[in-house]
């Protein structure tokens, strides 16, 4: 018999008043029906409320990957149109031949000649091994550069050089083997030709789109000094470039220049020593397409190996569309 707690409390009261009789009157517990006895003593939660199956949100498709970063293309600053045209004019062409291994022409510059402009190409489209040299007397030689290319007729160097007027001797030669045969011209300008062509690098150097200092390093283990890269825009038929010392210490320098078009595939080659802030160095190459960087660095030491290199666009630049590049596939599709 259940006993609710209020019977138990009344009862407790009757004893301490000192009642000797209390009665205890059962509470009332209601009835169940016939639907509640039949239900089991103990229930789940599955069976006490029926739960509707939770929507399960679909799942968001997964992130693309990253596209590959290119670097972003260095268009020409709106308003920057030097005259190149009477930097290198139709009538300065490479007709002087010099046969391989190791042959040799010299040219004398005259009293009032402070600059000289060379082209070193191919007569048949084979590849270029050319060395300039500027002598002044017979033991001191103030410029170098090695000319290494793949192709002659489609890799041109047309290099502009300005040195003090102590009539040097300029020395081209071929240094490849008898098979290479090297095609140059040289070209001494007129003293106002010389002026102009002065403004018109000058200008260029101070106002190209890209323009970097090139700091010397370690040449013990023949690593050299800093490295520095510059991509060309596709819209470039032509490059320039200038190499001078003039604002950086005005000391000689000696760099390794390289045109790549791809990684590592090396379409020229430049080994340059000049004098410094006496000699700036001006070379027009040609960068058709897209993919094409210039690569060069220092080969001096850290004191002594600092140089400015600029880098701009040649004449007129062309519509470039990425569409019209073919791309091959590894099976040639």
């Amino acid at each position: 018999m259940k006993i609710s707690s209020g019977a138990l409390a009344v009862a407790a009261l009757s004893l301490a008043s000192g009642s000797a009789a209390f009665s205890v009157k059962p509470a009332s517990v209601p009835a169940r029906s016939a639907s509640h006895c039949s239900r089991p003593l103990f229930m789940s939660t599955e069976d006490e409320i029926p739960t509707a199956p939770i929507p399960v949100p679909p799942k968001p498709p997964p992130p693309a990957p990253p596209a590959a970063k290119t670097p972003p293309a260095i268009a020409t600053p709106k308003g920057w149109q030097p005259v190149n045209e009477e930097l290198w004019g139709p009538e300065k062409k490479a007709n002087i031949r010099i046969e391989g291994d190791g042959t040799l022409k010299t040219f004398k510059m005259p009293a009032h000649a402070e600059r000289v402009q060379y082209i070193l190409t191919s007569p048949d489209g084979r590849p270029v091994k050319a060395k300039v040299e500027l002598w002044i007397g017979p033991i001191r030689c103030v410029h170098e550069l090695s000319y290494d290319c793949m192709n002659g007729g489609t890799f041109p160097l047309k290099a502009t050089l300005k040195f003090k007027k102590v009539t040097p001797v300029l020395k081209v030669s071929a240094f490849g083997s008898y098979e290479f045969p090297l095609s140059c011209g040289v070209f001494v300008p007129k003293p106002d030709e010389s002026e102009r062509i002065g403004e018109i690098t000058e200008n260029m150097f101070y106002t190209a789109p890209m323009k970097d200092r090139v700091q010397g390093g370690s040449t013990i283990d023949n690593k050299g000094g800093a490295i520095r890269t510059f991509y060309i825009d596709p819209s470039w038929e032509k490059t320039q470039i200038m190499i001078w010392s003039n604002d950086v210490g005005k000391k000689s320098f000696k760099t390794n220049v390289e045109i790549l078009q791809g990684p590592n595939n090396a379409k020229q080659f430049l080994n340059l020593r000049c004098g410094g802030s006496t000699q700036p160095y001006h070379a027009v190459i040609n960068t058709p397409g897209a993919g094409w960087m210039i690569r060069c660095n220092s080969k001096k030491y850290l004191e002594d190996g600092l140089f400015e290199i600029a880098v701009a666009p040649y004449g007129e630049t062309r519509e470039y569309n990425a569409q019209d590049d073919m791309i091959v596939g590894g099976n040639g599709f």
